[in-house]
């Protein structure tokens, strides 16, 4: 998607309220894009950045959205922290952690513990937020900073983490958090910011699952999404981490 500024003609690959060139007030138009029918030598592909994680066989690449649903109490918080940790030590990355469950001292203890380096680290930020509206715009604060140039070879990688889905709610309906309407809004609201940033922010997204292994929620979670890890408890109390899905 492409917005054109009326004043000065110039154009950007996201929404925002003032022009990122002349600053001009709401002139902003959305250019409607005609359908391209295209060959496949007409196509290039850039090589993908893959994130690594603390686990060694686990990488997250760049761009995609990743639900990693687990059972309760196998360490689905510790882990994202984990590997926020592990993206920042080797990346310079803005990264947002979306806590819709803890507060932000509970965050910071578990941080302490397993992932000290973030404390001082300008580059992790943290909301503890439930309402969607409010989580879209804070994320839309950080795709979309002011200081931001039009230029998307400027723009700089950002790191999403929502903590849970399960836990967010509209403010517009009367829907209680984790009821398939409002995990189809959540997902959909990340979808959308992702398609219309350049570059692509990753996202991971930590959903609830029960013994059976069935993530909670509408199948449109899954199908919405690049890669769906499964966080498990073994019967001898180890933690085994299995995917899903990998459309990569």
């Amino acid at each position: 998607m492409t917005y054109i500024c009326s004043r000065c003609q110039k154009t950007q690959p996201f929404f925002t309220i003032k022009c990122l060139n002349c600053f001009g007030f709401l002139t902003l138009e959305k250019i409607e894009q005609k359908p391209q029918i295209l060959s496949l030598d007409q196509i290039e592909i850039k090589e993908i950045k893959l994130f690594k994680t603390p686990i060694e066989t686990l990488s997250l690449p760049e761009g995609s959205m990743t639900i990693m649903a687990g059972v309760p109490g196998a360490g689905k918080s510790t882990l994202a922290l984990k590997i926020a940790n592990e993206i920042l030590k080797q990346n310079d990355i803005l990264t947002l952690y979306i806590s819709s469950e803890e507060p932000p001292e509970l965050i910071k203890q578990r941080a302490i513990r397993v992932a000290p380096e973030l404390i001082h680290n300008q580059n992790f930020k943290i909301l503890c937020e439930t309402i969607l509206e409010k989580i879209k715009d804070a994320i839309s604060q950080i795709l979309n900073p002011q200081s931001q140039t039009p230029n998307p070879e400027n723009q700089e990688q950002t790191f999403i983490i929502l903590d849970s889905i399960n836990a967010v709610k509209s403010g517009k309906t009367l829907s209680p958090p984790g009821s398939p309407s409002n995990i189809i809004k959540t997902l959909n609201m990340l979808h959308n910011l992702r398609i219309q940033h350049s570059p692509k922010p990753t996202t991971l997204i930590i959903a609830h699952a029960n013994k059976q292994r069935a993530i909670a929620g509408p199948l449109t979670l899954q199908h919405m999404v690049d890669i769906v890890l499964f966080f498990n408890i073994e019967k001898d109390g180890s933690r085994t981490i299995s995917t899903l899905k990998n459309r990569f």
